[in-house]
């Protein structure tokens, strides 16, 4: 089970690395992603969500598209073409932080929880101010 919680860290130590030398949103974004995706993987290893009876992960059939589709963004991005996936890294950080938000708020860290609610604000307010700047020229 601790092998999952090493792969999703190397792909944090991924795009920390990505995201240092190429700041963009989906490689910040993709990189938030895995980093949630190991705490909850951690959580699971350690017997916290899931007890020793749970050798049957339907929950990897849910996480593993969606941490594709973004590590796929942010590659997309991190070379440089252009595309919508500016859109798709919006709406998958948005997501990612309302399920962290939420968790955080179940296991009584309300503080926490308000803190991804303003990033999911901030993510929000960047999408209308992009959207008003490709609007105006």
């Amino acid at each position: 089970m601790y092998v999952f919680v090493i792969a999703a860290g190397m792909m944090v130590a991924v795009h920390l690395v990505a995201g240092w030398q190429r700041p963009r949103l989906a490689v910040l974004v993709s990189g938030s992603l895995w980093l949630l995706y190991a705490v909850y993987e951690h959580l699971v290893a350690t017997g916290v969500l899931c007890d020793a009876d749970c050798n049957i992960r339907v929950d990897l059939v849910l996480f593993f598209p969606i941490l594709a589709l973004a590590t796929f963004c942010a590659y997309q991005a991190y070379i440089g073409r252009p595309g919508q996936f500016r859109i798709i890294a919006m709406v998958l950080g948005a997501i990612g932080l309302f399920v962290f938000a939420f968790l955080a708020e179940h296991y009584g860290h309300g503080a926490l929880s308000g803190l991804a609610l303003v990033g999911i604000l901030a993510i929000g307010v960047y999408a209308l101010k992009s959207k008003l700047m490709t609007n105006r020229s």
